[in-house]
């Protein structure tokens, strides 16, 4: 397998050069690169400015969470983003790579296999989207709003970057599911070091502690209220409840 950097012409230079920027040039390179991204009209030069240009919209901070636990397949975080389209997906990651957030990776095999990753710009940005995602939890959370899907898969694959710093979570491997007649989702996660930290599918761990629960289950529980009483838990349950008493709940 032959990795090759996506791009034709000027666009995939640019975001090759951009993404990589390992020769000496790189931070002249790196500041000059990033003007390309387009500049929406009216907007304040500050650095704020520029971070929301780059970052303010429907998906990077989302795609940038997906990636947290590492590079994955485009395919496999399609699957992950089940509210976008391919195409839009494949636009974001573009902008992204042209940004210096993340790196495609094309390898030449059939099918063919496109590999996107964080890169230490992009890696940078998890701590604000966590801290983006607890204040949301905190200060806008609402029932469902018309438009709005709901996506409790995706709620709970980011169950570590809305659990508090401070919780101060046993160690420990935590499994959570949901259960229905059409839909079967599982996550796992390690405890280490008072932080959670996701566990790569693969991963044979055993469980210390699990909790379940259908679709109506855990919509309670990532309710205003957070209702958990209808989880069903299992093995350690100490365990298992400080991990959901540290997810924020509304103000």
């Amino acid at each position: 397998m032959v990795p090759v950097h996506c791009g034709s012409g000027r666009e995939g230079a640019l975001g090759q050069e951009l993404v990589h920027g390992a020769s000496s040039r790189e931070g002249a390179l790196g500041q000059g690169l990033r003007l390309a991204v387009h500049m929406p009209a009216n907007r304040q030069w500050t650095p704020i400015g520029r971070a929301l240009t780059i970052t303010g919209d429907n998906w990077t901070l989302v795609i940038a969470l997906q990636l947290a636990s590492g590079g994955m397949r485009l395919s496999q975080l399609r699957e992950q983003l089940a509210g976008v389209s391919a195409g839009v997906l494949d636009r974001y990651v573009r902008q992204m790579a042209t940004a210096g957030l993340v790196t495609r990776t094309r390898f030449r095999e059939m099918p063919p296999r496109v590999e996107i990753e964080l890169t230490e710009a992009g890696r940078e940005l998890l701590p604000i989207a966590g801290a983006l995602a607890r204040w949301g939890l905190r200060r806008a959370w609402t029932p469902p709003q018309r438009g709005e899907r709901v996506d409790l898969d995706a709620l709970l694959r980011l169950l570590p970057v809305l659990i508090e710093e401070e919780a101060g979570l046993p160690s420990g491997i935590l499994e959570v599911r949901m259960t229905g007649p059409d839909e079967q989702v599982r996550h796992r996660f390690a405890v280490r070091d008072g932080r959670l930290e996701t566990l790569p599918a693969s991963s044979e761990d055993e469980p210390t502690a699990t909790v379940s629960g259908d679709r109506d289950a855990w919509t309670a529980t990532f309710s205003a209220n957070g209702e958990q009483k209808l989880l069903d838990v299992s093995g350690d349950e100490t365990l298992a409840r400080r991990v959901l008493a540290g997810v924020p709940r509304p103000l």
